[in-house]
This record gives C-alpha cells, sequence and structure tokens, in this order.
C-alpha cells in the first residue's frame, strides 16, 4: 500500500512538504518526515541518520521533492510517447 501511495497520492506528499518546510519545531519537522518517508516506495526511501538537524530535515525533503518531480516527468512523458505512437 505504501508505494501505491506514493503513485496516486504525489499532491498528499508534496502538502506534507511544504507542512514540513514551514514548520518551525525540528521533532515536528522530523516526525513528518518520518511520515513522507514511509508514505515512499520502500526502494526509495531515505535512511535516516541517528543525529537529525534542521539542515539534514531541510537536504532530505529536497531530495524528496526531486524524486517528486521526476516522477512526475516521467508520468507526463509516457503520455507524450503514447499520444504520439497513436498519432503516428
Amino acid at each position: 500500500m505504501a508505494s501505491h501511495t506514493s503513485t496516486t497520492h504525489p499532491r498528499l506528499l508534496s502538502s506534507l512538504i511544504q507542512q514540513c518546510r514551514h514548520e518551525i519545531d525540528v521533532d515536528k519537522q522530523f516526525e513528518l518526515l518520518q511520515k513522507i518517508n514511509s508514505l515512499l516506495p520502500k526502494t526509495n526511501r531515505l535512511r535516516m541518520p541517528s543525529l537529525i538537524t534542521d539542515d539534514y530535515i531541510r537536504t532530505a525533503l529536497d531530495t524528496i521533492d526531486e524524486y517528486l518531480i521526476d516522477k512526475k516527468r516521467t508520468l507526463v512523458n509516457r503520455k507524450f510517447d503514447v499520444m504520439y505512437d497513436t498519432v503516428a
């Protein structure tokens, strides 16, 4: 179910990322990051270090954002490939 969630609900992940970015409390940021990470496919989950800093959280969120952007780009490219295949 977790891998299905990330592919069908990228808006949920994006919303949680934004919520985490705007959170001031590092402990709450870490809780949100753990939730975000759990929603990613197991193969794309981050391995969390034992010492978490706000800098690590920002970097982790950037990494997850990049993953979502790449996923979206892949889906768009697939749609274009289908469109070109049907036109040709």
